[in-house]
């Protein structure tokens, strides 16, 4: 046991003495939260006389919330926080995932009905891959929900946190 001890050691001490490194990573920064999608939409005025689609999160249905994200550096964590309105916070982290230095990808979250963040604190949205097919509805107001992303690099160094520049409104769907 002595000689492992006193090879690796020695392995140790040789390795060093040859310059090489280990890399854990740089830094990576969140830069922008280029859109999101849902499997909901409604219409809303576009400001020349027609309407344009509004993508909202059904409070009483499943919903997916797509969102095209991008980093610069090597992102390998993405934690969203979803902040309503009225004070209702929900965290989601994708967890570990193989390092990715392309600076852009799609992540999507699925909030399961009365699971939008609004005036309670609730669990249970997962992150899966799953495109959405819009649906469009006629809906009821009930809140707006807020996004903040916050990245990770593969040795775990923290990013900056990205708030969205506005909010998901969460609608009662009819």
């Amino acid at each position: 046991m002595k000689k492992l001890l006193l090879g690796l050691v020695g392995l140790s001490a040789a390795l060093a003495s040859c310059g090489v490194t280990v890399d854990v990573g740089g830094p990576v920064t969140i830069t922008a939260l280029n859109s999101y999608t849902s499997d909901w939409y409604r219409n809303v005025p576009d400001g020349n006389g027609g309407t344009k689609p509004e993508y909202v999160i059904c409070d009483n249905r499943d919903t997916t919330v797509v969102m095209n994200v991008s980093w610069v550096g090597t992102l390998a964590q993405l934690d969203v926080s979803f902040e309503g309105s009225k004070g209702g916070k929900l965290a989601e982290s994708t967890g570990q995932f193989t390092p990715d230095s392309s600076g852009n990808d799609v992540f999507t979250y699925m909030f399961g009905p009365n699971m939008a963040p609004l005036s309670l604190n609730k669990t249970a949205i997962s992150a899966q891959s799953l495109k959405p097919q819009a649906i469009i509805v006629n809906p009821t107001n009930k809140g707006t929900t807020f996004v903040t992303l916050t990245g990770y690099s593969a040795s775990g160094l923290k990013s900056n946190s990205l708030v969205a520049p506005q909010g998901i409104p969460v609608v009662d769907c009819i």
